[in-house]
Order: C-alpha cells, then sequence, then structure tokens
C-alpha cells in the first residue's frame, strides 16, 4: 500500500517552542499509531532571516515569518507532493508574520490541498482586524480543530464561525501509567520524605511563579518538608530580551522571604522521560498564570495525564478541563490564595486521592494515540484516505498479564492497574491465561512464560473436582467458593486443555492436559449452554489429534448447535438463539472449525450464514461495535450499544480468522482486522483500549469512555487476539 503523506506547517523542533514539540507529538503519534502508512512532512516556520537551525529530515522547507515570498514558495513546494492531500496548519498568531499573522493567508489562498487548522489561542472580544484575519483563515480551511469546547463557543459567538466547522480535539498527552513509584523517584532524586510540589514549563512572566513562592512560607509553616521545583528553561524570546532576569528575581524572591532552600529551579530542556518522572514524583502540581483568557495548556494537559492533582490559576482552558472534581481553581492569583489551597490539599490524602483518579481518568481520551486516531478520521472525512490504513500492531507486552498473576493463579480484577487480590481468583480467566501462554510460548518459548503456564495448569487441576468437573470461583483465601462453576467455564477450560494437547509444549504438560481432560470428558454429553458445547467443539477437536476424545461426541455437539440454527433462525435472523449476549462468536467460530475437518457443504452454510449475521450486526460505519451488556439484543428489540466488552472484540477476531481460514474469503480477513482495530480506537468513543504504558487492557467501553480498571478478562482477550492477528498481519 502506498503511504499517505500529511503535511503540517508549524514550528519544529529544535526550536524551542510548544507548537513546535505539540507538532513533533502530534506527527510521531501518526506514525506510532499507523507505521508507514501515513507519513509525515513539515514546513517549519522560522523568526528572521539570521535564524539557523538544523532540523531533520521530516522538515522539507522552511519559511521566515516575515517575508511573504517565502510563503508562495513554500504552497508550490506543497503542492508538488502528489501523495499528499492534506496540509495541517498549527496555529498561533505569534509564529505567522504580518498584523496577526496574516502571512498564512498567501499561502492558504494558493495551496492545492485540503486544509485543516488548528488554533492554539482563541480570543474573544475580537477587535476587526483580528475578526477578519480569523475568519478569513477559517474559509479556506476545511475545519477548524480547536482544544476545547469553550474554544469552539468563541469562535462560533464572537467570530460568526458556522459551528460545523469547528471541531474539538483535545491536546494530546503521553500515555503515563498511573504510578505508585512516587517514593522510589524521589529517593532517586535525594528528596525521600519530601512533599513535591511542581511547575515545568517554559518560564517567562506570564508563569507567575511569584505567587507561589510568596506562598511557601505559610506551606512550609505547616508542611515543613515540602519542596517546590520549577522545571524548564527560560523562554528564548524571554532569554533574547532580558536575559535571566525574571529568574534572578524569583530566586531573589525566595531568599528574601527565607525558603531559598525549599525552592529549586531546575534551568535546563528535559527529554519526555525526565519530565514524566518529575511529574510522577510530584505530590501537586502548580499552574499559575496571569493569562485568564488562556485556552489551551499543554502543561496542565500532562500533569492530568500523569494523574496529579492541580491547583492552578483561573482561565477559560483550566475552567474547562479541571472541573468537575478533576483540580483545584485559585479564584485570584496570591500567595495567600495558593497558599491555603495547596495546604488544604496537602492535609486531606482523600481528596488528593479523589482528583488524583478524576484527572487522571479524564485524560484517557487525551493520550497522543487516541489525538492521533482523532485528527485521522476529521481528515478522512474531507479527504479520500485509504480506510484500509490500520494501526500498526502494537509489540507484544506481558507485563500486565504477569502482573496479574500470583503463585497461584491469575487474579481477577485490578484496581487500575494495581492487582486487587480481595476479588479473588476464577477458572474462567485461568483457562483463558492457559490458552494465551500456549500460544506465547509457542512463538517466544520464553521459560518465564512457561513456570506462568504451569501456574494456570496447576489452576485447573486445584479446581477439578472428584467427580471431573469444575470449580470456578477461588476466594482471596484460595479456596473454591462454589460446588461447580457454569458450563461455559467448563467448556473454556476443555477448549484451552485442548489446545495444550495440539502444543508442541514438553511432555509432562501435554499429559497433565490430557489426564485433567479425560477425567472430564463424560461431562461433555450433558452440556446445555450453545457457547459451552461450542468451546468444547474446539477443545475436543484440537485434543483430538493426539488422545482418543470418541468423534461421536464431537458430532453429537456439532449437531446440538446446527438443530439450535434450525429451530431459530429465519431469513433475516440467522442465529442460534432469539437473542445475542455475550462470547456470540464463540458458536460460528467453531462450527468453522469442524467445517475445516468435516468439509460438509451444510456446516460451511451454517457457519457463513452465522458470522455474516454478527457482521450485519456488529458493525456500524465500518467499525465494529459489540452488543452490550447493558441490555443485550433480543429479536425485535433495540440492540444495547453500551457496555463494550474486549471478550467480544477478542472473539470476533479470532472467529473471522477462523472463517478466512477456511473459505479463503479475503473479506473475513478484513473483518478480523476491524474487529482488533476495536482495541486500538477504532470504536464507538475513538479511544485505545489497549494501554501500551502498562501492557494491559481497559476493562470496556461505556458511555462516558474506557472503563478505567485493568482487570483478567479484559487483557486476556486483548493478548489472545494479538497473539491471533500476528499470524496474518505482521
Amino acid at each position: 500500500m502506498h503511504s499517505q503523506k500529511i503535511v503540517f506547517l508549524s514550528t519544529y523542533p529544535p526550536r524551542e517552542c510548544g507548537i513546535a514539540t505539540f507538532t513533533r507529538d502530534l506527527s510521531e503519534a501518526m506514525h506510532k499509531k499507523f507505521g508507514n502508512h501515513v507519513k509525515a512532512s513539515v514546513v517549519a516556520m522560522e523568526e528572521k532571516p539570521s535564524s539557523f537551525r538544523v532540523y531533520n529530515k521530516k522538515v522539507f522547507f522552511t519559511i521566515n515569518e516575515s517575508d511573504i515570498h517565502h510563503y508562495a514558495v513554500a504552497a508550490k513546494k506543497i503542492n508538488c507532493i502528489k501523495s499528499a492531500k492534506i496540509l495541517n496548519i498549527q496555529h498561533e498568531f505569534g509564529i505567522f508574520g504580518g498584523v496577526y499573522g496574516k502571512n498564512i493567508l498567501r499561502l492558504m489562498e494558493l495551496v492545492d490541498k485540503k486544509i485543516f487548522t488548528t488554533f492554539h489561542t482563541v480570543l474573544d472580544e475580537p477587535d476587526e482586524d483580528m475578526k477578519r484575519v480569523v475568519t478569513e483563515i477559517a474559509s479556506r480551511s476545511e475545519k477548524i480543530i480547536v482544544m476545547t469546547n469553550e474554544a469552539k463557543r468563541i469562535l462560533v459567538e464572537s467570530y460568526g464561525i458556522p459551528e460545523e466547522g469547528v471541531v474539538v480535539i483535545p491536546h494530546g498527552v503521553p500515555n503515563i501509567s498511573f504510578s505508585v513509584a512516587k517514593n522510589r523517584l524521589k529517593k532517586k532524586f535525594s528528596l525521600s520524605g519530601k512533599k513535591i510540589l511542581l511547575t515545568f514549563g517554559l518560564l517567562s512572566r506570564g508563569k507567575a511563579v511569584e505567587h507561589v513562592i510568596q506562598a511557601m512560607p505559610s506551606i512550609l509553616e505547616r508542611h515543613p518538608e515540602a519542596v517546590y521545583i520549577i522545571v524548564g528553561e527560560t523562554h528564548p524570546k524571554v532569554r533574547e530580551e532580558e536575559g535571566e532576569e525574571y529568574r534572578l528575581e524569583l530566586k531573589a524572591l525566595a531568599r528574601g522571604l527565607g525558603v531559598e532552600n525549599s525552592v529549586k529551579f531546575l534551568n535546563q530542556y528535559l527529554s519526555l522521560n525526565h519530565i514524566v518522572e518529575f511529574l510522577k514524583m510530584a505530590d501537586v502540581y502548580l499552574a499559575p498564570s496571569l493569562d485568564p483568557r488562556q485556552i489551551c495548556s499543554g502543561t496542565v494537559s500532562y500533569a492530568m495525564a500523569a494523574g496529579k492533582p492541580i491547583v492552578s490559576s483561573r482561565s477559560k482552558y483550566n475552567d474547562e478541563v479541571l472541573a468537575g472534581g478533576r483540580g483545584i481553581i485559585v479564584e485570584m492569583n496570591s500567595g495567600k490564595n495558593f497558599a491555603e489551597k495547596v495546604i488544604n490539599l496537602l492535609d486531606d490524602a482523600a481528596l488528593r486521592g479523589e482528583l488524583e483518579r478524576n484527572s487522571f481518568e479524564y485524560s484517557r481520551r487525551m493520550t497522543w494515540q487516541n489525538v492521533a486516531t482523532h485528527y485521522y478520521n476529521e481528515f478522512a472525512k474531507s479527504a479520500s484516505l485509504s480506510d484500509k490504513s490500520f494501526s500498526r500492531l502494537p509489540r507484544l507486552n506481558f507485563r500486565h498479564f504477569y502482573n496479574l498473576t500470583d503463585d497461584f493463579g491469575m487474579i481477577q480484577f485490578a484496581d487500575y492497574t494495581m492487582p486487587d487480590r480481595s476479588s479473588g481468583y476464577t477458572l474462567d480467566d485461568n483457562a483463558r491465561a492457559l490458552l494465551v501462554s500456549v500460544r506465547a510460548y509457542a512463538r517466544f518459548a520464553s521459560p518465564k512464560m512457561l513456570r506462568a503456564m504451569n501456574t494456570y495448569l496447576g489452576f485447573v487441576e486445584r479446581a477439578q473436582t472428584p467427580d471431573g468437573k469444575f470449580h470456578n470461583v477461588a476466594d482471596e483465601n484460595r479456596e473454591f467458593t462454589d460446588e461447580y462453576g457454569s458450563e461455559d467455564s467448563f467448556g473454556r477450560t476443555l477448549c484451552s486443555l485442548g489446545t495444550v494437547l495440539q502444543s508442541n509444549l514438553p511432555n509432562p504438560y501435554k499429559l497433565m492436559a490430557r489426564a485433567l481432560l479425560m477425567k472430564s470428558i463424560e461431562h461433555v454429553d450433558n452440556l446445555v449452554s450453545p457457547r459451552a458445547e461450542a468451546s468444547t467443539v474446539i477443545g475436543l477437536m484440537r485434543a483430538s489429534q493426539s488422545v482418543d476424545v470418541h468423534r461421536d461426541r464431537i458430532g453429537a455437539l456439532v449437531e446440538s448447535l446446527l438443530s439450535r440454527f434450525d429451530a431459530n433462525s429465519s431469513e433475516e435472523w440467522r442465529w442460534f438463539e432469539q437473542y445475542l449476549t455475550y462470547a456470540n462468536s464463540i458458536i460460528p467460530e467453531a462450527i468453522f472449525e469442524a467445517a475445516m475437518v468435516d468439509g460438509s457443504e451444510r456446516l460451511r452454510k451454517v457457519a457463513q450464514d452465522s458470522i455474516n449475521f454478527l457482521t450485519r450486526t456488529h458493525f456500524i460505519d465500518g467499525k465494529l461495535v459489540p452488543i452490550g451488556q447493558d441490555g443485550w439484543f433480543k429479536r425485535n428489540e433495540e440492540r444495547a450499544f453500551y457496555d463494550q466488552q474486549p471478550i467480544e472484540a477478542a472473539g470476533m477476531t479470532t472467529a473471522y480468522l477462523n472463517a478466512f481460514k477456511t473459505t479463503g474469503n479475503e473479506e473475513y480477513l478484513l473483518n478480523a482486522r476491524k474487529s482488533f482495530e476495536w482495541f486500538l480506537g477504532s470504536n464507538s468513543q475513538n479511544q485505545m483500549l489497549y494501554d501500551d504504558s502498562t501492557g494491559g487492557c481497559f476493562d470496556g467501553l461505556t458511555r462516558e469512555g474506557v472503563n478505567m480498571n485493568q482487570g483478567a478478562e479484559s487483557t486476556i482477550s486483548y493478548l489472545n487476539a494479538r497473539l491471533a492477528i500476528t499470524r496474518q498481519f505482521s
């Protein structure tokens, strides 16, 4: 597939500028998301003719902001890129020449691409010149992109820009895990036992840091362990005009107040990794500012991404993103007001925890991968971009998988990413984990994975009752609390044991799996649940390659499923029941697996009819929309759209792969990839379910966004789908 280019017009590193960093992060997120299907090229803005910077190869042209001829030349250069259909202008008034940066209009007149303009500043009550420039930019743009609803309101009400011409995409943030490593980082920076107050970003008078320094005597009186750290270089324009005068004034203020030992300045450029370390270490993030009209703040966004409790000055951006218990606003800038808010926060651990969770949850929609997806989707609406620009497959990461596993088995739930041992264990999860470990070991032959597999197989052995059935639920004390588990957990267990027997694992594992399966096999004849029947069909067919499971048992299970189909289906409802609930796709998957061996036309037809029915009911506008747990889908009634579960996306992925393997129909392969894309943001909320900072998967998709917990079922489901899709799309 040919790559599709997107041209960005912006400042760009090594220029020290928030817009430059934003553009770099957005373009890199698109590459991380889509790989070589989507490539970025950059036209970089320079502030004067004497500027000389060494850019990376992504930058193919530079514009001197005051030279109107450069804008025309740049337009010609952009027009020559035939593979580019989109120009994204990252707009800030101060980086373009002319009154209110009107020089950019010359380039916009000449470019033959679809233009999307991202406004980083939106000012209300504009004068006539500003209003004229902004409305002309809007008239030449397919869409104006802003980062808050308030910015959109201002453009519509104060500038008269049509509401449909403005789209809100939040400021991007790195995907930072909800960390409990605070004390380790404090020790690294020789700050053990301290309460860290943090501000970061390019330093200028607009930061109003003096108000926090003025608050420090009161804060230290109550919390002598507090340390205020100001991280970042002086803004280059400020440095050019007045050198380090503002920083020196702040240091003098700290000395005059006698708090110089508790106010630390780090005057250097920091990599993203170091910024994240400081954010994780912080107990409170402080965002003082002199500009109440500020409509965007990258530093506040990053602090939210790290799950920090935030105390900020009032601004249009902070009022919106910190509303709803996500932060604390200081009504009027003063040392007294900052001291009061910070002291209250340091005194109240429960309040800090609430703000941390609220800000972190809100920021999940702001991660760069989600923002990159949102940008791409907006571009695709106006330009004929390929609908097969799938996300790059994330590397396999088993960190959270192992994190949920102890020496007894896989723990059922997690509080965010922290395993919740009080939730106990289930056979369901451990059988699924066994399946993942078998597939992962086949790929990597990892001794660590083999040890994990031994744990899951051991759990299955302990869960088996003397009569060959299985318990499903064990409590935190590792005692099984049910007499017998569900039929579905029984079927999933046989599916996993059969997969072990089909594998190339060392013989002791296969012998153990064989003994467990054969002890249970007589109970197969009494199954009633169609999902249990389907899972068992898959398990027995895989086991039949090495043990005698009596083929007539498999035949009876398949016949039972076919009878259900005949009894419940009609021309428009091609299904085995009068409703669609959970794990629906396991049934056609099992019939496809049987059809690969049996080869009968009847099996193939029922398998294809039923999976095609799932396609009709589960896809909307080309995206997988699983049946939600909040009501399911009963025949002749409205289907539920939420809460969507990872097990559904994983099941659809593997079912379509089986359908492709059986029929060779490329449409099934395409649908398998679309189903997997649900995890990567191609879903109803355009949000990633897979968390690449942990290797885990969020527990579901709700009307409000993702369920923040990363429990066993969701993480196992993701890994199962990821391992399956690897074989076709690596």
